[in-house]
Order: structure tokens, then sequence, then C-alpha cells
């Protein structure tokens, strides 16, 4: 779960002064009437700049590696304090990585950046290597925040004060970064009586690969005795990473992090399913599809038959009809319900009543008098094979020919084909995780006269065998669809199935189920592919074919919640394709 909390400090409480009881009390309690109350995301990622191989300056020998460390630690504690949730890049005088790791290079041919793993351990003074494995793990976990810390140098032992940097080169960045930096710097003069240096934009590998709002702080200059001073003084160290925090709760407190896209969305999977039903069938429909919203596989196969049949997917409870989904069959008002899946996923008591709120319906907007009856049949078998093989009979061939195989054991594949498998028609069948092609897709195959002429494999070879693909690949022409995970497959149907033209992605977690099953059917309605994101974590690789089709992607439909698909997300996207 994505933390969510009110912040109760201020700098007033938070000022490090010695009071006694009751006065001290007093001043805390209005500082916390005083202080504004952030709302929404409020994960922050702190990156200790440098470490291990790589000290950064060092004067008196002092080292800025050491500082930036104890500076983050402490920073750590102020914002934990508060309720902010937060990481560290390092714990201690380490490199953050050595390895050989995918980074960003310029192609000057190209006049864009590529993301690939260059062989080598990339620049001086600190590897690309290094420095992405720090926005690595910030991007991963989800960060709303990202605050690199520094401490400074210069030529001149004169030089003094504190500066914050954000990404020169990126509108998006200009827009919330400068804004997060402009916050921070000026707390920390305040906290700290710091001379202001100011707001600067650069191109500092991790605050511009960091994919969320990011920020480099360069404290004070150990180049200078004094800043030195200041910065190995604990008391000191407090006050400066009070005055980040407060900075960070300035930005938080005027909510950033708003939609910036179209969302489907509702409080549940079942009202977030009612909102998706309600885009694509405005006008109401005849037919609905109806399957668990608590089990996934019964449904997978679902997006051509919704298409096919112009039937928008509800999900329901397996034992309980939920009032979201009964309130939009009230809307749709149906002549047919068609339950995916047996009893055990979806109870004759819950298709009873899903049948009687369309009847209900049906009268109220046909009259009384009307013979339209509400009906309800099932598509189901003993397995899930068996069901998405009977869903695939009532979709068939389409004209090429062309059907979908995915795993059965897990849904992540599957959301990623079901747009695609809804625009041209071609069923999805589930394979077993066996080195044989299932029973169940033998038998699909073997009750048409004409051989299916392609078969496309959506997942890797861990998930569908390669002996299945060679077994296939006898009858009929095999195409593999793969990524070294669920994010990269869903990158290769997007690249291989929307080669060109311009396309406006529906974008759901590829956590969870439901959301993006849903959308599914209504991005398929419209020619447009499902993109799967990790929440709000974005893959560098899904940011670099994001910076490189900017000029077809039109926008995109965020499905599901905050909770699914935080708003930071949205900001995110801006980002990787450097709009404002």
């Amino acid at each position: 779960m994505r933390s969510r909390s009110t912040r109760r400090t201020s700098p007033l409480a938070r000022s490090g002064a010695r009071r006694s009881g009751g006065l001290l009390v007093a001043l805390a309690l209005f500082a916390m009437l005083l202080s504004p109350v952030p709302t929404g995301a409020t994960d922050v990622f702190i990156d200790p700049g440098h470490g291990g191989r790589y000290p950064g300056a060092t004067y008196a020998g002092v080292r800025e590696s050491t500082v930036n460390l104890l500076l983050s630690l402490e920073l750590r504690t102020v914002l934990r304090a508060r309720g902010y949730g937060t990481r560290l890049s390092r714990e201690g005088d380490y490199d953050v990585n050595a390895a050989d790791i995918a980074t960003w290079h310029w192609d000057s041919a190209a006049g864009t950046y590529r993301y690939y793993a260059d062989g080598r351990l990339g620049a001086y003074p600190i590897p690309y290597d290094d420095l992405q494995a720090r926005c690595d793990m910030a991007n991963s976990w989800g960060a709303d925040i990202f605050v690199s810390v520094h401490n400074n140098a210069a030529g001149s032992s004169a030089a003094r004060g504190t500066e914050t940097y954000y990404n020169w080169d990126n509108p998006t960045d200009a827009a919330l970064s400068s804004k997060l930096a402009t916050y921070i710097q000026q707390e920390i003069c305040k906290a700290t009586g710091m001379p202001d240096r100011g707001v600067g934009d650069v191109g500092y590998y991790v605050i511009r690969w960091a994919n969320m709002p990011a920020v480099l702080v360069e404290g004070g200059f150990l180049s200078n005795a004094y800043d030195r001073a200041l910065l190995t003084t604990p008391s000191f160290r407090r006050r400066m990473a009070e005055g980040i925090a407060n900075g960070i709760d300035r930005f938080m407190a005027e909510e950033p992090f708003r939609p910036i896209y179209p969302r489907l969305a509702g409080d549940t999977r079942y009202a977030t399913a009612a909102e998706v039903a309600r885009a694509g069938w405005p006008g109401g429909a005849e037919t609905v599809l109806l399957a668990s919203g608590t089990e996934w596989p019964d449904a997978l196969a679902a997006t051509p038959l919704s298409v096919k049949l112009d039937a928008p997917l509800l999900l329901t409870r397996p034992d309980s009809l939920p009032i979201e989904t009964a309130r939009m069959l009230d809307e749709l008002a149906p002549e047919q319900i068609v339950v995916l899946g047996g009893t055990g996923a979806v109870t004759a008591g819950v298709a009873d009543s899903a049948r009687d709120v369309a009847q209900s319906a049906l009268v109220r907007t046909r009259g009384t008098n009307t013979t339209a009856t509400a009906t309800v049949r099932r598509l189901a078998g003993p397995t899930r094979y068996e069901t998405a093989a009977a869903i695939a009979g009532e979709v068939g061939l389409p004209a090429n020919g062309e059907m979908i195989l995915v795993s059965g054991w897990s849904f992540p594949d599957a959301l990623s084909a079901s747009a695609y498998a809804g625009m041209t028609g071609a069923p999805i069948l589930l394979n077993e995780q066996t080195p044989t092609v299932s029973s169940a897709v033998r038998g699909f195959v073997e009750s048409h006269e004409t051989t299916p002429a392609t078969v496309r494999i959506v997942g890797g070879r861990g998930v569908v065998d390669t002996l299945v693909y060679q077994e296939l690949a006898h009858t009929m022409s095999v195409i593999r669809l793969a990524g070294a995970n669920r994010y990269l497959t869903n990158l290769a149907v997007l690249k291989t199935l929307w080669p060109s033209g311009k396309i406006a992605p529906y974008v759901a977690t590829g956590l969870d189920f439901p959301d993006a099953l849903c959308a599914g059917a209504v991005a398929a309605r419209h020619s447009q592919p499902v993109m799967l994101l990790g929440g709000q974590a974005l893959r560098g690789e899904q940011r670099e074919y994001l910076m490189h089709q900017e000029s077809r992607i039109t926008g995109f439909t965020m499905v599901g919640g905050d909770g699914a698909v935080p708003y930071v997300a949205d900001w995110e996207l801006q980002k990787a394709m450097r709009r404002h």
C-alpha cells in the first residue's frame, strides 16, 4: 500500500529550540495549527551523493560522501517523524553499483537518448552505472519525490552557501521539479541562515533520469572552512534536514499530483469496471459479460467476445452482486447476460440477481407492456482452460486465421494481448504450464475445418514452453512476443502490434487484473493498446519507448484510482515524453 498521512509539524514546532514544559507544548500546538496539511503522495527517495570509490570533494580530511550520508540519515529521521515513507540509495560508505547495467546515452545521429548496457562503466568521475542504479532504485520503488544530497567545492575558499538544482532540459521538470527546488532552497536558507545562492537548472544525471520530481541539493561548500565546520556539526545538519523537509511540506501542501489525463475509475474494482462500461457504452448495451472480480482465469479470454457481442465486461463477487455492478446493469438495461466461468466463480444466485436487475431495467426503459425478457447464459468448462476454449469457440476464428496463446497461470500477458485480440477478433486461448499443447487448446484447433494460420504466443519461454512453440509450428506460423518481465512483454506487444500511426493507450496497473481486464474491451473498441505500469513504477525501457514515440502518442486514458495508478504516474508519463 502507498502511504497516505497527514504531516503534523511545522518549522516553528521543529525549530529545535529547547523550552520548558507548558510553553513548549503551547508553541507546538500553535505551530501545528499553522502548518500546511499536505495530501497525496508521500514517499521520498533520498540519494546521498558519492560513496565508496567516489568520495567527492575532500577538504581537511572531510569527505563529501561522509557528510552527504550523515545529512541524508538526518533527513530520513525528520521525514519519517512527519509520516513520509523514505528510502536511501545507500546507508554506508560504499558504491551503489559496480556492474554494467542499462544507462542513458545520447545518440547524436538520431538526436535522442538511448537506453542500453554499453559493456563498460560509463563516465568519470562517477560511472553512469552507479548513478543509474540510484535512479532505478527510486523508479522501481515508486517514489514520489527524489532528493539527491550533495555538498559543494570551489576553487576559491571564499565561496559558501546553499544551491538547489533541477533538471534543465525537460519542460515537465520546469513545471514541478523547479517548484520543489525553489521551496527546498528557500526553506533551507530560512532554517540555517546559509547564504542563498539560488536555484539552478542543470543536466545532472540522477535528476534527469529519476522519473518523479527530482532535485539535487548542494548544502554548503566543503572548500570553505566556515561551511565545513557547520556541516560537521550535528545540530546544523539537523536544521538543514528540517529545511529540506519544510520545502517538501510546502510542495506537497499544494497537492502537486493531480490527474493530467482522462481517468476511468471508481472506489472499488467493481465501480471502476462500471465506469469503463459507461465510457465505452454510453447508450446502453444489449448484452453484458459478467465475470468474477476476485479470480482472473475465467475472464482472461473475454475481450474478443466483448467486441464480437458489443458487450461491456462487468465484475461481481462470487456470491453477491456488488451494488456498483447492479447499478450499471440497471443503466445498461441489457437483454442478455453472458456469465463467464462456472458456479464456483459466479454462483447461480448472483446470475439470477443480475437477470432480475436487467429485467427491471427493461421494464423501466421500455414500459410495463414490453415483451423483452432478460436472459442469462453461461460459458464455462471444468477448468480455466476449457472455459477459455468455450469463450474462444464463441468468438471463432477471424478471416486471417489468427489466434492468441498465453499462459493460464498468470494474468499479465493476456491483459497485454487483450486489446489486439479484440480489434482483430482473434480468440485468446490459455495453455497449461506444461511442455505440450494443452488438450483444451488442441481441441479448439481441431474443431475448425481449417487449421489456424497463425498463433501469437504472448509471454516468454518461462510461461509458454519452447516445446509448445515447436509443436504448434508443425501446422501453423508461430510468432512469440515476449520480454524479460510482464512490462517488457507488454512493451513488445505495443511495439509489434501498433508499429505506426497515432495511438492513445489505456494505462492500467500490471500488479492486479481487474482494471486492465475491463480496459481491454473499451481499448479494443477504439483500436488502442493497453499499457501496463507497476503502479507508478515506469521502467527505463518504457520511458525510452514513450520518448521515441512521443509524436505518435496523442494522450492516455488512465484506468483505476490513485491507489492502483497513482496520479504521479500521469506526471511521469509527461516527463518521459518531455511535455508541459
